[in-house]
């Protein structure tokens, strides 16, 4: 096997082109596995305003929670719990039996801990700190 000279082009911002070649992702990931991702959002609305809002990923048979955000001032009233327990309870409904995040060792590894969630991997990530996945059962 020869290699070819290929010239690859960087792209930035790359939003358009991402979403041209990752939409491949899911197609293959769905006929090779039965992957089916299907998203949604919870969100915490103050007027107009998103205050707390997280989103969560559901595919086979797990859910991914993703972007979990509460305003500063409304920290520590209870609103991120109520806010990760409904997260959790949509995608049970959805067939979520585990969950998994990741987060990072300057935001909220106390706060998952206290939800049930437990470190399966730690990556020194950024220098000085570290990227922390971490799952439960649902």
């Amino acid at each position: 096997m020869t290699s070819q000279s290929r010239t690859f082009e960087c792209v930035e911002p790359d939003a358009e082109s991402y979403a041209e070649y990752s939409s491949r992702f899911g197609e293959y990931n769905k006929e090779a596995s039965g992957w089916d991702v299907r998203t949604f959002s919870l969100v915490l609305r103050d007027g107009a305003r998103i205050s707390a809002g997280g989103r969560g990923h559901v595919y086979l048979g797990a859910l991914e929670v993703r972007g979990l955000w509460v305003d500063d001032d409304l920290r520590g009233t209870g609103i991120g719990s109520d806010l990760l327990k409904g997260i959790e309870q949509e995608a049970r409904t959805r067939g979520a039996t585990k969950a998994m995040l990741y987060t990072y060792s300057w935001q909220a590894e106390t706060f998952y801990r206290s939800h049930g969630y437990e470190e399966f991997s730690r990556f020194d990530f950024p220098d000085g700190h570290h990227r922390i996945d971490m799952q439960k059962s649902l």
